[in-house]
């Protein structure tokens, strides 16, 4: 479910509504969740009821865990088990695929969050002392 923005009509997830939250909107409109759900008049064209909304609220939630799971199992092959490279490799594309069908319009946060908290794990506990010596350089800082 979206909220669309009165003033250009961009819409927006429900999920970026939670807890209170506002947006300002590219075109410089702050849109609420509250009050007014969806602007008045347009419940009769969306079949926007509290229901429905929450239903929705339910539905991503759901979809963000289903996804943190999967990231979490990587993670934990990364940092505690002897898995070789390619098959953790394997698991980071099946992650990547399950995002891309849960939330495909979010590929870019899926790449600054997720690939980079593997890549990160990956050179802190697994790479060799040879390739990483991160760690020696920051206790000589200190």
């Amino acid at each position: 479910m979206a909220i669309t923005c009165p003033r250009c009509g961009r819409q927006y997830d429900i999920t970026l509504f939670e807890f209170g939250r506002r947006l300002v909107c590219e075109c410089g409109e702050v849109i609420a969740a509250e009050g007014s759900f969806p602007p008045t008049g347009e419940s009769e064209k969306t079949n926007a009821t509290p229901e429905n909304i929450e239903q929705a609220k339910l539905v991503a939630r759901q979809k963000m865990e289903r996804l943190r799971r999967a990231v979490d199992r990587v993670c934990s092959l990364i940092l505690i088990s002897d898995y070789p490279e390619i098959d953790i490799e394997v698991e980071k594309a099946r992650v990547r695929q399950l995002a891309e069908e849960l939330c495909p319009d979010r590929m870019d946060l899926y790449d600054m969050i997720y690939e980079s908290r593997f890549r990160r794990l990956w050179e802190q506990f697994r790479s060799s002392p040879e390739q990483s010596d991160s760690y020696d350089l920051w206790r000589e800082r200190m």
